[in-house]
């Protein structure tokens, strides 16, 4: 019999040629929660018909379609890397298994991609909502004590169709595996350091919204229009003066995030960060805490700013 809740639920994506133009997706992981919905605005006309209290039937139509929402996933040992290379825009990829595939921040217009999402209704079909030109407006991973590795994304799209078919769902070797916080170490100006939890979020600059012209209710492709911005926060304990001092001196330093679950299954994250603020507080009797917001910037290059690299058995992120 089929399941008629959400665990028959699933989320697969695969790159588009033409932005906005669907492609039968292939690339699939599991799926923790999504919030991915078309949206359609209603225009109401401010006319006055005589005598009239209630706005009539001729008098609103549909306006400006948005595609829009987050998506859940955990960081997974395989499989990846394509939503990775949505997430950067640049990859590389040497080796013959493992591969290392090391993005870093890079043009993104041809990253665009289909995502759909098999949402099951209680009857026991699963729906296909298939969203065509998506694009990651933003992202965040984050590495927490006692918990596994996630992945949130925030994702901008053109387009809903609801009458394409299903694709059927398949998890290669290690896709279903999530990184956990026994695999995470952080390192600070080459040291290794103490930390609770680290969270690193990345955002694209992308215009999406108001790149809107006469003739469609769907946006244009959305393009890059502000620099990226990619920032952390450490929960440590107030160990010492060195990590206020770092935001005190103005200091940069490398902080890199290695996630390691063998020679097949290593997630790299090596940023050059500059420190915004971190001055412990007292809350009451037990350990003072600190909070250590940063900000990554390059010397000279953007990949001096951020590189993520992902080991693993896929020959191909994309």
């Amino acid at each position: 019999m089929a399941l008629k809740s959400g665990l028959a639920a699933q989320i697969g994506i695969k790159t588009e040629t033409t932005w906005g133009t669907a492609v039968t997706v292939d690339r699939f992981a599991p799926l923790v929660s999504e919030g991915l919905t078309e949206k359609i605005d209603r225009m109401e006309s401010g006319g006055i018909i005589a005598g009239a209290r209630v706005l009539r039937s001729a008098q609103w139509a549909a306006g400006n379609v948005d595609v829009s929402g987050p998506i859940g996933l955990e960081l997974y040992q395989q499989g990846m890397g394509l939503w990775f290379r949505h997430m950067f825009g640049a990859v590389s990829t040497t080796g013959a298994g493992p591969y290392t595939h090391t993005f870093a921040p890079g043009d993104l217009t041809d990253d665009h991609f289909t995502c759909q999402i098999g949402k099951p209704d209680v009857s026991g079909t699963v729906q296909p909502f298939t969203f065509a030109g998506c694009k990651i407006m933003g992202w965040e991973l984050a590495a927490k004590a006692g918990e596994l590795v996630t992945l949130g994304l925030d994702v901008v799209g053109k387009s809903l169709a609801t009458g394409t078919a299903l694709a059927t769902a398949t998890f290669g070797t290690g896709a279903g595996t999530p990184f956990s916080f026994k695999h995470a170490t952080v390192s600070i100006a080459g040291s290794s350091a103490n930390v609770k939890g680290i969270t690193l979020k990345g955002a694209n600059g992308l215009a999406a919204d108001g790149r809107r012209f006469l003739g469609s209710e769907f946006i244009a492709e959305p393009l890059e229009a502000e620099l990226r911005e990619y920032t952390a926060e450490l929960d440590m304990e107030f160990e010492s003066l060195t990590q206020m001092n770092y935001f005190r001196n103005a200091s940069e330093n490398a902080l890199v995030l290695t996630i390691d679950a063998g020679s097949a299954a290593k997630c790299v994250i090596t940023t050059n960060v500059r420190y915004d603020g971190s001055s412990p507080t007292v809350e009451g009797r037990g350990l003072t805490q600190l909070k250590v917001p940063v900000k990554c910037v390059g010397a000279s290059t953007d990949a001096g700013a951020i590189t993520a690299v992902l080991t693993n058995s896929d020959a191909t992120p994309t």
